[in-house]
């Protein structure tokens, strides 16, 4: 009794620090300029993107097409700026929302697998991490990379318990995400964890039919390449070929 009345007790905490949290940083999302040179950079690359109307290649500058990254951080606070108007808050409110989205996925994942109680502990405490504090709502391409990433793991691992069809394809949704966020480092980061997982107790045996592979492998194409396709539609070939040779 003691022992469920503790949990309960930090079940409470958590919930609270969880809400409190992400909403402390909703209300200060427009309280200070745009920080350091890449949110001030990102930022006036949104900008440009939704002045110009041109939401298939970001800009540096006017007529200056910018290469090192793909354009899903720039779409975010573009968006931004088309709902609400071009200010602070604007630019950094989707990347909060993506944050959001990263806390509800830990909370599935964690209610399915420990249960709801637990549930609450996991997502406040990721809630109240320096590092999620100040990549939810800072205009930057790790909150969407982290999405990418979760929904990634979080789409295998209930594929692979749940034999749900539905993650397995939220998976491939997720190494997209990734895509367009920061390029191939999604697909890196997610192989690695999940190589070194299935390397044990001879997992790889289910492999073959773990995931939707074929369907999944044909959404995440029709996915990435998405900005592939608008590309060659906008500018032709070469500038996709710039495009690639840069990630």
């Amino acid at each position: 009794m003691s022992q469920k009345k503790t949990l309960l007790t930090l079940t409470r905490y958590a919930m609270v620090l969880a809400i409190g949290t992400v909403l402390v940083r909703l209300l200060t999302l427009g309280v200070y300029p745009l920080m350091d040179t890449t949110e001030a950079r990102y930022g006036e690359m949104a900008r440009i993107m939704y002045e110009t109307g041109n939401w298939i290649t970001p800009m540096f500058d006017y007529n200056v097409p910018f290469w090192g990254k793909p354009p899903l951080f720039t779409w975010l606070s573009a968006a931004g700026f088309e709902w609400l108007g071009v200010s602070e808050f604007a630019a950094r409110m989707p990347h909060w929302v993506v944050g959001i989205m990263i806390l509800v996925l830990t909370w599935i994942l964690a209610a399915k697998v420990r249960g709801r109680d637990e549930a609450w502990l996991a997502t406040g405490i990721l809630a109240t991490t320096t590092a999620f504090i100040v990549i939810a709502g800072a205009v930057m391409t790790d909150t969407a990379l982290t999405l990418g990433v979760t929904l990634s793991m979080v789409g295998f691992w209930l594929s692979w318990e749940k034999q749900s069809r539905f993650w397995g394809y939220l998976f491939f949704v997720g190494l997209a995400i990734g895509m367009l966020a920061k390029g191939p480092l999604t697909m890196v980061l997610v192989g690695i964890s999940l190589t070194l997982w299935l390397a044990q107790d001879q997992r790889w045996k289910r492999i073959p039919t773990c995931l939707p592979w074929v369907k999944g492998t044909l959404l995440f194409l029709a996915i990435s390449l998405l900005v592939c396709t608008g590309r060659v539609a906008k500018s032709g070939l070469s500038e996709l070929f710039h495009y690639w040779r840069a990630h």
